[in-house]
């Protein structure tokens, strides 16, 4: 059934509604075990997030940037954001900015226009809080387009699909617009060395076209699922490493460090100086 849009409520949360909201907790620590894996990470158990949340929570009363804000229609959770009018923590250039540290639309709620509806309530607190850049880190496997129809652009950092991307905007141009994003810009390097996420289709697949050019030239025949196999061996094993080379965004060699290691580089690429 679809929701009335014109019920919905948003809520900040603090020590004393928190109460209010027994299910929160476990939703948050849902939600943030999927991202890390999205993002290429191992999450550790539910009780490390449940401990996260409670910590979150603790400091909403003392760090007044800090937002933790519910989106409901009636008793029904629709999602919730955390959110902070002025931070540092996501790159370190010499001027403040906003982030948006989570971003959650309940499953059964989403591509029905609820998160857009959120995002305009996000950055309606940003703006009377006198935040005009928003920095956040979209997960690669279900954020990027949502982030990008919302207006915000890649900054180029961590243009590897399979570690954190910085995403920015400007919610309105001010005299330190130019200099912000000069700085970010200096933070972009051309290469980078990422850890392959077996769960982006993106990543998995510019791999493979480096994995082809691998078979063909050790005279072996690869098959569909090779890159994704390694991918998950490497995220169950500690001792194995896989990893993608990237260079101006685009995939150009990898390595797979397991009981022998397997390196490979484009040949187009094999005079110039990157480290696998």
């Amino acid at each position: 059934m679809e929701t009335n849009k014109s019920n919905i409520i948003f809520t900040n949360i603090t020590n004393k509604n928190i109460r209010d909201y027994k299910k929160l907790r476990k939703i948050f620590a849902k939600y943030k075990m999927q991202t890390l894996r999205n993002h290429g990470e191992t999450p550790g158990g539910r009780k490390m997030f449940f401990n996260l949340f409670d910590s979150i929570i603790a400091s909403l009363s003392e760090d007044k940037t800090k937002h933790f804000i519910v989106m409901q229609a009636g008793k029904e959770l629709l999602g919730f954001a955390l959110i902070d009018t002025v931070d540092n923590a996501i790159v370190d250039i010499p001027f403040s900015y906003g982030s948006v540290h989570d971003f959650y639309i309940s499953p059964k709620h989403r591509r029905k226009g609820y998160g857009s509806l959120f995002n305009e309530q996000i950055e309606s607190i940003f703006k009377e809080k006198g935040t005009n850049t928003v920095l956040l880190y979209p997960d690669p496997v279900s954020g990027i387009d949502f982030w990008k129809a919302m207006g915000y652009k890649a900054t180029g950092i961590h243009q590897g699909w399979g570690r954190f991307l910085v995403y920015r905007k400007h919610l309105t141009e001010n005299e330190h617009t130019a200099e912000i994003d000069k700085s970010i810009q200096g933070l972009v390097t051309p290469t980078d060395s990422i850890g392959i996420n077996p769960y982006n289709k993106t990543q998995i697949k510019e791999v493979f076209a480096v994995w082809k050019e691998y078979c063909r030239q050790a005279n072996r025949k690869p098959h569909k699922n090779d890159v994704r196999k390694m991918a998950f061996h490497a995220r169950k094993n500690r001792n194995v490493h896989f990893s993608a080379l990237y260079y101006k965004g685009n995939v150009i060699g990898f390595t797979f460090k397991a009981e022998n290691e397997i390196s490979h580089i484009l040949p187009e690429y094999e005079k110039q100086e990157f480290h696998l």
